[in-house]
């Protein structure tokens, strides 16, 4: 199983953000991930489920899974965050190879435009320059729950919407409403939840991707219900040096649904920028990538 015996080590960086370092490898690739409902500091569990879904990496990298710093005022934006992460990058870790999935993509973006010494190159894994409006109505939909103390419903919701096709968003619902509180626990600062929101709904880089400089891979799904596949083709035309790797039926569980499949794209794509270099292989247009699976 990918990660059952790699390193493992876990700890905070700065006193502020909790981490969970996968690996040894000569490189470093820091991931930023999605919001949750609660930010811990990692415990064992929380270690093995990075071992899970980030072992493959771990192989040839040193991988840093670095969370949100817990307690962000009201008003933070994904700017003020990577602000927060390039604290991280510049002053401890040195420049990385970043990878943001859905939230800590819409970070990742601003690391790559306030802050591109921190880092070698950028990987947005279900993430785009803006929400979609359906996007845009979920997080309003769980703000809604989460100030009303609807966890029950919220995790149900959150399942759900995450997933593609019908039957299985029916089973992500019916489970989490049954075992949900042993798997989403209730936030113990439900502000740092909607303040996580927030920043998503007033993230939009849309005016900007063109002064990203480090090269780019985008992976999304044509039917993600928070980046549609026109922001993800937008976001790729707009960043210079882009790919865009899109898969067909798929929607905001891609890094779960077609896990093998992104897990070949982005390492490709890291192995061809190693050390910084931005590589021998062209550009690839959207167009020419859509469909892949």
């Amino acid at each position: 199983m990918d990660g059952k015996s790699v390193a493992t080590e876990t700890g905070t960086f700065l006193g502020e953000f909790p981490y969970v370092r996968i690996g040894s490898g000569p490189e470093k690739l820091v991931i930023l991930p999605g919001v949750t409902l609660e930010n811990e500091p990692p415990n064992r569990f929380a270690a093995w489920i990075y071992r899970l879904g980030f072992g493959r990496f771990a192989r040839n990298y040193m991988v840093y899974v670095i969370n949100r710093r817990r307690g962000m005022p009201p008003g933070y934006t994904t700017r003020d965050l990577a602000r927060d992460y390039a604290l991280v990058m510049e002053g401890v870790l040195g420049p990385s190879h970043l990878m943001g999935f859905s939230t800590g993509g819409s970070i990742a973006q601003y690391v790559a435009l306030d802050h591109p010494g921190a880092l070698q190159n950028l990987i947005l894994v279900v993430s785009a320059c803006r929400l979609s409006e359906e996007g845009r109505k979920t997080c309003e939909r769980w703000q809604a729950l989460a100030r009303e103390r609807r966890w029950r419903e919220l995790r149900a919701d959150m399942a759900s919407v995450t997933v593609s096709g019908e039957t299985n968003k029916r089973l992500a619902r019916a489970f989490m409403k049954v075992f949900g509180r042993l798997v989403l626990k209730v936030p113990s600062d439900p502000q740092d939840f909607l303040t996580s929101l927030e920043a998503d709904l007033g993230h939009d880089t849309s005016g900007r991707l063109g002064e990203i400089s480090a090269p780019s891979l985008i992976i999304g799904g044509s039917e993600d219900p928070f980046f549609s596949e026109d922001l993800l083709r937008e976001t790729a035309e707009k960043i210079p040096d882009a790919t865009l790797r899109l898969y067909e039926g798929v929607g905001h569980g891609v890094p779960k649904e077609r896990k093998r499949r992104y897990e070949q794209d982005a390492l490709a794509f890291l192995d061809d920028h190693r050390g910084g270099s931005s590589g021998q292989r062209g550009r690839t247009t959207p167009s020419r990538t859509k469909g892949m699976r």
